[in-house]
Parts: structure tokens; C-alpha cells; sequence
């Protein structure tokens, strides 16, 4: 799946400096933490971060400060890079105290989400598709950012939240690569997401089972030539029949991110760029619509 306006959103160019940690890569797969050494391997992430990288990152990047001409304009690379790391170190609460700073000094919600929280998400899904931070970490690190949206949305009262973590993954009918919906929901099931998926085949289907489940996201993952009417009317449907009268809709892959103007188009609500970035829109999403239904006194 691709993110919402985060498009417009503050990007990491390719030859800016990476700080994060080179962890070992597993023999059998980078990217299958097994659980006999997702212990260890957190240890020794947070272990180096603490040591060595958060240190390092502060002495040697004196622009990561946060000053009030950098929040003037637009968060900087350098605030996506610096909170990347705190999200990986030992401990979140220095994650939220430098966003906290940075609200003291005007960041908006919506600046937080788009800006700096969907980023960052998406500055660790491109390190551990390089192999720079493995799965475990970059779940880690997922799920923490979740924890922030919540906090900030001020959903404590919202009972039972994580239950309401429900995504439907589907691929338009006639697409017949599943890849990138297969790896989105593998994200989600590790950021304690409830996923149903539906096959091209079975696409038809998705406005009775919101009909009958109350789903908070809806994902759409499109790698080929996509019929704009069909995927409209579809997405129409959807939200014609949803017990969730705010459910999101996000749509993403290759046709998505070389055609950004499809959001707009087919009536969804936004795209993210890789998995974790999915994951980090969905929550956002769902707090959004969570958060809009206590206003209504849903």
C-alpha cells in the first residue's frame, strides 16, 4: 500500500547521512526474526543507540536542535533522522519529550502526523529494506510510533482501543500481483493489526463484509493499470456500506506512487509509500475516526 498528504511531507534524499545501527542479519532471513533472538536482538540495538549513535548524532549534528526558525518553515531531514533514532533507542520517552518540545514550539497535529510521525515511519521501512535495521527493530520502532499517535490523540478513554485495530487488504479485481498487500498486512499483524484480506477474485465482496464487521481501515494495493471508474465506485460502496461511518481508505503500490494524483481521483483517503509507512497512516486514520466519533457522541 503507499500515505495521505504525507506526499508533500518531508523526505529523506538518498545521500543524506543515516544514522542507525548495523545489525547482524539473521542467516535464514533479514527479514523473519525468529523468537529465540528478538531479546538479544533488542538489547543490542538499544545498546548501540544508547552508546554510541543518539551521542553521536547530537555532537556531531548541532542542526538537529530544536530552534523555532526551523519550525517556522517546514521539519527539516534532520528532525525525520534524529527522531528515527530515538524511536530505536532504549527508551520512547525521549521520543516524546523531543516531540514534545517540538509541539511547545507550534508544531500542529496535523504537521506531527504528516510531517514528522509518517516519515519516519517510512525512513525505517527504507532501512530495513537495505538491511540496515532487521524486522524485529523496524516493528519495534512501528509499534512505538503507534503508541505516540495515541498519546496524542488522547484516545486512553477509548474502550477497547486495540480492538478496534481492524484492516481489510484488498487488490482490484484483475491484479494479479499480491506482493506488496501480502507484505502491508505482515506489517500490520506485527503492529497487533486484525487483517482480512480478499483476492481480485473475491473484491466484490468487500462492501457486505463491512457491511457485516466493523473494519477501521480499508487498504488497496495496485501495481498495474487501474480502471480510475471501477476503483471510484468501488471505494464508493465501501463506504456506502460500512458500519465504520469513518472508515479510511488508503491505497498504494508502484501505479500509486508513479501517479499520486489517483488519491484524489478515486476518492481515497491517502497513500503511503512502504509497509511501515501503511502502518503508521492506518493507526493515524483510526485515531482520526476514533477521535471524530467521540465528537459526534458516537
Amino acid at each position: 500500500m503507499a500515505a495521505n498528504r504525507s506526499t508533500s511531507g518531508t523526505a529523506i534524499s538518498q545521500d543524506a547521512e543515516v544514522f542507525c545501527p548495523e545489525t547482524p542479519v539473521s542467516e535464514s532471513d533479514s527479514h523473519s526474526p525468529s523468537a529465540s533472538h528478538q531479546s538479544d536482538s533488542e538489547f543490542v540495538l538499544a545498546d548501540i543507540i544508547a552508546r554510541t549513535i543518539v551521542p553521536e548524532l547530537l555532537v556531531r549534528n548541532k542542526d538537529l536542535l530544536i530552534t523555532q526558525s526551523n519550525l517556522a518553515g517546514h521539519l527539516t531531514e534532520a528532525d525525520i533522522l534524529k527522531l528515527s533514532s530515538l524511536i530505536l533507542g532504549p527508551d520512547n520517552s525521549d521520543a516524546l519529550e523531543y516531540i514534545n518540545a517540538l509541539r511547545e514550539k507550534g508544531l500542529t497535529l496535523d504537521n506531527l502526523y504528516l510531517d514528522l510521525l509518517e516519515p519516519t515511519a517510512r525512513h525505517l521501512g527504507e532501512l530495513w529494506v537495505v538491511d540496515k535495521i532487521d524486522f524485529f527493530a523496524v516493528t519495534i520502532g512501528v509499534g512505538r510510533l503507534q503508541r505516540i499517535v495515541h498519546h496524542f490523540a488522547d484516545l486512553d478513554q477509548v474502550v477497547p482501543y486495540d480492538e478496534k485495530r481492524r484492516a481489510l487488504m484488498l487488490v482490484p479485481q484483475g491484479e494479479d500481483h499480491t506482493f506488496g498487500s501480502q507484505l502491508v498486512q505482515r506489517f500490520l499483524r506485527a503492529a497487533n493489526w486484525s487483517v482480512l484480506a480478499l483476492d481480485g477474485s473475491e473484491t466484490t465482496k468487500a462492501s457486505d463484509l463491512v457491511a457485516r464487521e466493523w473494519i477501521a481501515v480499508v487498504g488497496i494495493s495496485i501495481s498495474s493499470d487501474v480502471e480510475v471508474d471501477g476503483l471510484r465506485n468501488m471505494i464508493k460502496s465501501i463506504r456506502s456500506h460500512s458500519l465504520n461511518p469513518h472508515i479510511g481508505v488508503i491505497i498504494g503500490g508502484p501505479k500509486i506512487a508513479r501517479s499520486p494524483e489517483l488519491v484524489a481521483e478515486v476518492g481515497a483517503d491517502g497513500e503511503a509509500q512502504n509497509a511501515p509507512a501503511a502502518v503508521l497512516l492506518a493507526e493515524t486514520m483510526l485515531a482520526r475516526g476514533l477521535d471524530a466519533a467521540r465528537d459526534a457522541g458516537g
